[in-house]
């Protein structure tokens, strides 16, 4: 999905116009304007690490910050007068880890939870709102609101046409034999894939992702849930727990891939259904490519624009991302046509973001600095 979401680009430009190093609305050369021409089959992937549009990236820091790939620098995301960003009250600051930039509006969750003494007892509660500040304004107003769950959006959610797809927790509330109650943030309990239109404001819970794991005990305290991206117009979603407890020092010693189970489902936003998926977790995926280990076997295998191929020696883990017919792990990279391996240079340890105007776009392992490569450039690495 190249268009809707980017729609706003002069727009992100007018709202950081006021923090400092962002470039005049009137300088934005005419072409970085996007029509608003997306169908509902197209498919945005956003994350906490990967919150990646056409022209720039939301950095996931405290204050957040945008990178315009155009000029490689970053303006704090903030356009309110004589704002500091130091105070929690700075827009950089509200929107919160994973803001999501649509149409004229930056939209973000406002999530509460905990426990009310009621007549009754004490009663655990959630409170969630799905709030947005407009990008000629710099108002803020409320979307929707829900409290049968809390947003796992900083591990992934999903844009299609109007619609925003998300991973939510229950928070696992459990209580004692003396009434009081913990709840366990996003790990155990039950995990939903929902919706909300941004257009509308309309929310909607699908229900439960997976069950299976309750018959586990050790589930309780470690299954999970996280949407990981779109490939063939499905949502896949990875589902993850534990069905045993295992010591610290087993788990100093194996892969979490040995004693975690981990599901891959899908969901089909047309039908409104999840299956389990027939291919196994991926590391990467877009529209027509999609990453997975062999584990443990020690290769990996990539499917590309129809084709597939196995790259020997390489386990992708979480890591590797294709772009370009290249496979990119954090100390090199490999053409997936011929298996064969090349040097980052002096980027290794460095992470390919994306692909900007014919260059690749690379973050520091630290995720403090960014640098553009041409493919000249990758090539003499």
């Amino acid at each position: 999905m190249k268009k809707r979401i980017l729609a706003v680009t002069v727009s992100v430009f007018v709202l950081l116009a006021g923090c400092g190093k962002a470039a005049d609305s009137a300088d934005i050369p005419e072409q970085n304007i996007q029509k608003d021409n997306t169908s509902a089959d197209d498919f945005k992937y956003i994350s906490y690490l990967y919150n990646l549009y056409e022209t720039g990236f939301i950095t996931g820091t405290e204050t957040q910050m945008y990178l315009d790939f155009e000029s490689m620098e970053k303006t704090v995301l903030c356009a309110k007068p004589n704002c500091t960003h130091q105070s929690i009250e700075c827009t950089a600051r509200i929107i919160g880890e994973t803001p999501i930039i649509f149409n004229d509006y930056i939209y973000f969750f406002d999530k509460k939870s905990g426990v009310n003494e009621t007549a009754d007892g004490r009663e655990f509660y959630i409170d969630t709102k799905l709030k947005r500040i407009s990008l000629t304004t710099s108002e803020i107003e409320e979307v929707t609101k829900f409290t049968d769950c809390s947003p796992n959006e900083s591990s992934g959610c999903i844009i299609s046409g109007n619609m925003l797809y998300f991973s939510a927790d229950d928070l696992n509330p459990v209580a004692d034999d003396y009434g009081n109650i913990c709840a366990s943030s996003s790990v155990g309990g039950k995990h939903f894939i929902c919706s909300i239109n941004l257009e509308t404001g309309e929310y909607t819970n699908y229900g439960s992702i997976y069950d299976g794991d309750k018959q586990f005990k050790e589930a309780v305290n470690s299954s999970t849930a996280k949407i990981i991206g779109c490939y063939n117009s499905k949502i896949y979603i990875e589902y993850s727990f534990m069905k045993e407890t295992i010591s610290n020092e087993e788990m100093e010693t194996k892969d979490p891939r040995e004693y975690f189970t981990i599901l891959n489902f899908e969901f089909d936003t047309a039908a409104q259904t999840v299956s389990e998926s027939k291919l196994p977790p991926p590391s990467h995926m877009d529209s027509d490519t999609y990453v997975y280990s062999n584990y443990p076997e020690n290769s990996s295998t990539v499917i590309d624009k129809g084709e597939t191929y196995t790259i020997d020696g390489v386990d992708v883990g979480l890591f590797g991302r294709v772009f370009n017919g290249k496979l990119f792990m954090y100390d090199g990279w490999y053409d997936i046509t011929d298996s064969s391996e090349h040097s980052l240079g002096k980027y290794e340890n460095w992470e390919v973001l994306t692909v900007y105007d014919d260059c690749y776009v690379l973050i520091s392992e630290n995720r403090n600095d960014f640098v553009k490569l041409t493919e000249e450039e990758l090539l003499a690495l």
